[in-house]
């Protein structure tokens, strides 16, 4: 039997995320979410509540170049770029000047566990293509109820929330807010040794 949702957040009733949501978030460069589809069933995943705050946000589920012919088209009638820490990257910083960045109408987020993402770029040779973009310093990772599998892991907010706070001056605060609620409500739901062993991992 499946759980009730809240109509809005869509999340279960017992894990509404719905009193955490600021205001809309009004985002000029568009943020498309390239998301595995495994990761549209894990309760945990952050994808969500970005297309619950920014009003310019796409999710596309996919994992071959099949499930992205449409969304392909697309890109190439725009300034894109991808957000990824490859060697040629263009590294943003907090001291970087917004007139010497290069206009990015739509930034492609890939969104799945490093080793699904790995496997959507080699299905996906045309994202390697594109040009790439990476952070000179990485935020505190503040998601600590899913475990990062690098050193340099962001959830798929957090990332964005980065970006958008270098590449437009957003203040990344509402995402965040919207993201400790979503990781205070899914703690509530935890059997206490399990809250434990996040809480020492801390």
């Amino acid at each position: 039997m499946k759980r009730p949702l809240c109509n809005h957040c869509h999340f279960p009733l017992q894990t509404c995320v719905c009193q955490y949501l600021c205001s809309a978030i009004h985002n000029r460069c568009k943020i498309l979410v390239l998301q595995h589809p495994s990761e549209a069933k894990v309760a945990k995943n952050t994808a969500r509540l970005l297309s619950l705050q920014l009003t310019n946000v796409e999710v596309v589920r996919g994992e071959s170049a099949a499930d992205f012919t449409a969304t392909r088209s697309q890109l190439q009638s725009g300034a894109c770029a991808l957000l990824y820490p490859s060697d040629k990257a263009l590294t943003l910083s907090e001291n970087g000047h917004q007139d010497t960045l290069p206009k990015i109408e739509t930034l492609v987020v890939l969104d799945g566990t490093w080793k699904k993402v790995h496997k959507m770029l080699m299905l996906n040779p045309w994202l390697m293509t594109l040009p790439h973009v990476s952070f000179a310093h990485l935020p505190e990772n503040q998601y600590h109820i899913r475990k990062a599998e690098q050193a340099f892991s962001l959830s798929t907010l957090e990332a964005t929330a980065h970006f958008l706070h270098l590449y437009e001056q957003i203040s990344p605060a509402p995402l965040y807010q919207a993201l400790a609620g979503m990781i205070e409500q899914q703690t509530r739901q935890m059997p206490e040794h399990v809250k434990l062993r996040y809480l020492r991992d801390e």
